[in-house]
């Protein structure tokens, strides 16, 4: 993220952890390894995340991106 301020990082990581809540379902059918990528329409935030054996790593948070 760049120029993000700490309200609104607060604010992002909020999201973030929602909507990987929201798609657990999704996260348990990856495997240790694996990319996993979700892209949340309502909020217009794409995530790319790592599985690993207990944890997923988050490699990239992308705002206001459009889905076509």
């Amino acid at each position: 993220m760049i120029d993000c301020y700490d309200t609104d990082k607060k604010v992002l990581e909020q999201k973030v952890t929602e909507i990987i809540n929201k798609s657990k379902d999704y996260i348990r059918q990856l495997e240790e390894g694996d990319v996993g990528r979700i892209a949340d329409i309502n909020e217009r935030i794409f995530i790319r995340f790592y599985v690993t054996e207990k944890s997923i790593i988050i490699d990239e948070v992308q705002e206001q991106v459009y889905i076509v």
